[in-house]
């Protein structure tokens, strides 16, 4: 497909902030005052790649506009069974599944293999979703503390909630809220209990692009055929590409068996749910053509993070680690007097600058203590939401 010379980079300096206050909804500009600056949801504030709007534009031009396969296109899932073998996930397009979003495909995978009676073993704090998609399975959540500040597995933390009712372990690589990438250790053990308990892993790398430290990025598919055919994958596009709007996700299940009860739980079969062909064009561009424009935005977010996490974590009563993944910042709050619904509400109402606060209802009761802040836009942005957020801590 042509395209200008300019048209695969990232331009780091360029949004639409008139067409954001129209469209970005879910916590975002669309749905703040003008004067706030939303540091909330973690979807990208920069347009997408030029490649993915000539994909759209090319296909919708042609005016056939008809259902796409059940299971989806076949360009879109090679290009899938690609991205996940470079991950060395020994992935074949007839294992993916294209779902309308990764929120869905979540949703999908946890109904294939939970039901009620069944316990789902997950981490705290996570992203609500887990815990949420599970229990609208019929599962009972339980939640497997990581020790706070580092973020880590504990040892033996995750065996003694295994119980004779325990059906899967949920997790989030790279981790929402906290950013840390998981150790290939970490992942072995999970791997390891799910082969010894016989449960089925459901892994949620929608993060997975989005490296911005040393520790690489390991599927937990990728450590043995043994853990590859009881590992289900979902994953989508809005974090790295920004298609969020455009719901578009996949589900990768590692045997014939899952791919089956995953299939017949997404309801794509009966057209009652399933992928938009407009999307997985979008998508499939995205894997195919966009690496550079990727590469690019990864190098602002680097610069983003360096920024935001040294500027939050010299203000009094703040601590701040730099994310390994994600660009998401959850600075720990509690030195400074405030509960994170409290914190969160000053700096809507003084600074005008919204942020995540670190209750249950979004990442659980290990999230206490903490605000959550997304940093994917631009240095102009970012740079005034901190200033504000400084003014207000320490005056000035």
């Amino acid at each position: 497909m042509p395209a200008d010379s300019q048209s695969d980079n990232f331009d780091r300096f360029h949004i639409e902030p008139q067409l954001l206050r129209e469209r970005a909804f879910n916590l975002r500009w669309a749905t703040v005052d003008p004067d706030v600056i939303p540091l909330t949801a973690a979807d990208p504030d920069f347009p997408v790649a030029h490649e993915i709007r000539q994909a759209i534009a090319a296909h919708a031009a042609e005016g056939v506009l008809g259902y796409g396969p059940t299971e989806g296109f076949d360009g879109f899932r090679a290009a899938v069974a690609r991205m996940l073998s470079s991950r060395s996930v020994s992935a074949r397009p007839d294992q993916i599944l294209a779902t309308d979003g990764a929120a869905s495909a979540l949703w999908a995978a946890c109904r294939a293999v939970l039901g009620p009676g069944d316990e789902a073993l997950t981490f705290d704090p996570i992203d609500f979703l887990l815990p949420h998609c599970s229990e609208q399975a019929g599962a009972t959540v339980v939640r497997c503390p990581l020790e706070r500040g580092t973020w880590v597995i504990a040892e033996g933390a995750l065996e003694q909630r295994i119980t004779e009712h325990t059906r899967a372990i949920l997790l989030c690589n790279p981790h929402n809220p906290t950013g840390r990438v998981l150790r290939v250790d970490e992942l072995r053990r999970i791997g390891d209990l799910a082969i010894a308990h016989d449960l089925v892993i459901i892994n949620d790398e929608v993060w997975a692009d989005i490296i911005l430290g040393d520790v690489e990025m390991t599927s937990i598919a990728s450590l043995s055929p043994e853990i590859a055919e009881r590992t289900i994958t979902v994953s989508g596009f809005s974090k790295s590409y920004g298609l969020a709007g455009l719901r578009i996700g996949f589900i990768h299940s590692g045997s014939e068996s899952l791919c089956r009860r995953v299939l017949e739980a997404s309801g794509a079969p009966r057209t009652t749910f399933g992928a938009s062909v407009l999307s997985q064009v979008a998508a499939q561009a995205a894997l195919e053509h966009c690496d550079s424009w990727l590469a690019g935005f990864l190098d602002h977010l680097r610069q983003m993070r360096t920024m935001a996490v040294a500027r939050l974590d010299a203000l009094p009563g703040v601590c701040c680690r730099a994310p390994e993944g994600t660009y998401l910042l959850f600075p720990d709050i509690r030195k400074t007097g405030f509960d994170a619904q409290a914190l969160a509400q000053r700096l809507h109402d003084e600074a005008r600058v919204a942020v995540v606060p670190g209750l249950m209802e979004w990442f659980g009761p290990g999230a206490e203590g903490h605000l959550r802040l997304s940093f994917a836009t631009t240095e102009q942005i970012l740079d005034e939401a901190l200033t504000r957020i400084e003014k207000m801590l320490v005056g000035g």
